[in-house]
């Protein structure tokens, strides 16, 4: 079968290689990118050279549905033929699937943003057990039967296959140290009037040595004049800054997620109001700690101790996914 995956951002890249590294085998694949972030060289870095189409419009809600409008069109045009598609929310695929009369695979852990074109046209839906889909069934009518769930988190899928790279901590001046990842301010999902802390974190962590990871260049500039704070000159692999850290304290998400899983003391100190379910469940559990008051996240890092790495159970939850999305494909073979 011909089965066309698009990747639009790049912790996508991580979430689907194991399921492309799993299909490349059995089935034709077409690799499709938007070029945001570091999505096409960390897509290269994994020996695949996408299709590249569109990229990233800003913060702007009208900006984004004049991309998201553009980007369909793109990808109509210049696609070709296919038997199912997979991805990400799902906003692409399954309007390109719908429109060419194709099943779509939609996989997704985000009760937040805005998925109406992937709830509107996706024909099948792999969510995290946890994930609060009733609203999608009662707003959009996406079917009971159309939906799949697996027990664990997205970030399980890939964690599972993760092995430590023994060099890492030669890139570093430290070998013991907590990383911070500011905010991201200029999404779409973070409230408008949101301001970073980051400042106030450097301010109380004095007496810990920090990797700092900014995301746009203005940030490094909250560095200045700190002798305890390193920031890396390219990007580095994720789930090894989240290995080896003693903490890990981020403004959004995947980060704590990924941290959480490898043993290593999470902090989220996301400005919304609103978070994903799977976030408020791994606080629940007590693997992730939710705070934006720099006195309590410093009342955190002090206290913390890593814990067991959940990696077996990710693999568990790897086969699962797997086995899902391969029998969803049965269904249309022949």
């Amino acid at each position: 079968m011909k089965i066309w995956i698009d990747i639009t951002n790049t912790p996508h890249v991580n979430v689907l290689m194991p399921i492309i590294r799993y299909l490349r085998p059995l089935h034709e694949l077409i690799i499709t990118a938007r070029d945001f972030s570091e999505t096409v060289p960390l897509l290269r870095k994994n020996d695949i050279e996408p299709i590249i189409l569109g990229d990233y419009k800003g913060k702007s809600r009208f900006k984004k549905v004049i991309g998201l409008i553009t980007r369909v069109y793109n990808l109509h045009r210049k696609i070709p033929n296919f038997d199912i598609s997979l991805s990400l929310g799902g906003n692409y695929t399954a309007s390109i699937s719908r429109f060419r009369r194709k099943p779509s695979i939609v996989f997704s852990d985000n009760d937040i943003s805005f998925k109406t074109p992937a709830y509107k046209f996706g024909s099948h839906f792999i969510f995290p057990s946890y994930f609060d889909f009733q609203h999608v069934t009662e707003k959009y009518g996406v079917k009971h039967e159309q939906i799949l769930t697996f027990d664990g988190f997205k970030e399980d899928i890939y964690v599972a296959d993760y092995h430590p790279d023994p060099r890492f901590l030669d890139i570093l001046p430290f070998r013991n140290f907590i990383t911070i990842r500011p905010e991201n301010l200029k999404a779409s999902y973070v409230p408008p009037d949101s301001e970073t802390i980051v400042p106030a974190l450097f301010k109380k962590l004095t007496e810990f040595n920090i990797l700092y990871l900014p995301r746009y260049p203005e940030e490094k500039s909250y560095a200045s004049g700190y002798k305890n704070i390193f920031i890396p000159e390219g990007p580095l692999n994720g789930l090894d800054v989240c290995y080896y850290s003693d903490v890990m304290l981020t403004g959004a998400g995947t980060f704590a997620r990924e941290a959480a899983l490898l043993g290593t003391p999470a902090v989220s100190f996301f400005p919304g109001k609103e978070f994903l379910t799977v976030d408020k469940i791994m606080q629940e559990k007590g693997w992730e700690f939710k705070s934006r008051n720099p006195d309590e996240i410093y009342e955190y890092v002090k206290s913390s101790e890593k814990k067991t790495s959940q990696q077996e159970r990710s693999k568990k939850v790897q086969k699962e996914v797997l086995d899902i999305i391969q029998n969803i494909i049965i269904q249309y073979e022949n």
